[in-house]
């Protein structure tokens, strides 16, 4: 597997990343990770994978991570390692280094397109440029690199459907998502040492868990929850991640009034997240980012009523007031999808439960080793 992205720095793709990878594992299959090497020591790094680290130096632009532009040792390694498949997670140097490394051994390549680069070039491209350039440089970029792998796997069908019409046409598509946890995020799970130990008491609690970055749209749910605050002052929000932006959306909910009402945990280990579910009485999630949205899945999982944005992905995942609620790119509709969100019944966490189930990892597991067999010509 290859990764644009990888530990020390956690998000969407190295989630996913490593979620499947886990559950491959136990199955009885190897995997081997090529990654950009991490700037300084890496004897700390507690990794779940055997890796591989592709030489790298930093992103400026996105503090924590970096670009494997440096050409190393991949093919003597791919050639070592003698995969079946090679699984790209980005289209970046990494993923090039992947296409290349395919091409140089035969060995079949797909891709898992996670990260709509369009909308994030914007804040960290390095070259300021108009949106409508960006555009046609990113799609005809993509265009000339997804007619290359052996099939492209998009994570819904509503970012298939988009690929589609800017003209994107790959050898084969698979519509994919990443599996969820169903053991490991359940409806029983406690959340009372996460409550205490945030001092939530008796409010009502709203959780969003990602990378605070400002394509993740977190100033708009800071501005619906001051409204919502409003009309309901017994509410805290949690925010659950570190990113790039931190500190400038905790300087916006100080300007905002909102003080002890919002609190920003930083970032909070894989092991302690299933608490924070179960803590919670809500979960939002306002990314237009989104290819397909793990976390409100995770949420779901754990029978929490979720609030999401009606854009891309999230209403793939959710049916309004029947397992979550779907608000509009406005402070107002969002507010009021988390008020009824807070007050919602029994049936629509076991509905959200049972919507997590279609979605789970050994389900979803079970497919990628299928898709794997179809292009590797494996029995």
């Amino acid at each position: 597997m290859f990764t644009d992205s990888y530990y020390p720095t956690v998000d969407g793709a190295v989630v996913s990343l490593t979620t499947t990878s886990r559950e491959l594992k136990k199955r009885g299959h190897e995997i081997v990770v090529f990654a950009p090497a991490p700037i300084g020591s890496r004897e700390a790094l507690d990794l779940p994978d055997r890796v591989v680290w592709l030489p790298a130096k930093p992103f400026r632009k996105y503090e924590g991570y970096r670009m494997a532009i440096y050409p190393g040792n991949t093919f003597d390694e791919i050639r070592k390692e003698k995969p079946d498949v090679i699984h790209s997670h980005g289209i970046g140097f990494a993923g090039i280094q992947a296409l290349l490394a395919s091409r140089k051994t035969g060995i079949p390549n797909i891709l898992t397109y996670h990260t709509m680069f369009n909308d994030a070039a914007p804040y960290y491209s390095p070259v300021p440029l108009p949106q409508d350039i960006i555009d046609r440089l990113v799609w005809y970029y993509h265009r000339n690199y997804l007619r290359r792998p052996a099939a492209v796997i998009t994570p819904t069908d509503a970012i298939r459907r988009e690929m589609v019409r800017h003209g994107i046409v790959p050898k084969k598509w698979e519509v994919l998502p990443t599996g969820v946890d169903c053991n490991r995020f359940n409806m029983s799970l406690n959340g009372d040492g996460v409550r205490d130990s945030l001092g939530i008491g008796d409010r009502k609690m709203i959780l969003s868990v990602g990378r605070v970055a400002k394509e993740k749209n977190i100033r708009l749910l800071l501005s619906a929850f001051s409204l919502l605050m409003e009309r309901n002052g017994n509410s805290v929000f949690v925010i659950a991640g570190s990113g790039p932006a931190l500190g400038e959306h905790k300087d916006f909910a100080l300007n905002l009034g909102l003080g002890e009402n919002v609190i920003f945990t930083g970032f909070v280990p894989d092991d302690e997240l299933p608490g924070y579910y179960a803590a919670c009485d809500a979960f939002v999630i306002a990314s237009k980012f989104e290819t397909q949205g793990l976390v409100a899945l995770e949420a779901m999982a754990c029978g929490k009523p979720v609030a999401g944005i009606n854009f891309r992905a999230i209403p793939e995942l959710i049916t309004h007031r029947e397992n979550g609620f779907l608000f509009e790119d406005d402070p107002s509709s969002c507010a009021e999808a988390l008020e009824s969100a807070i007050v919602s019944g029994k049936e629509l966490s076991r509905e959200a439960r049972r919507t997590a189930e279609t979605y789970s990892l050994e389900k979803c597991t079970s497919r990628l080793i299928e898709i794997y067999r179809s292009v590797s010509g494996l029995s």
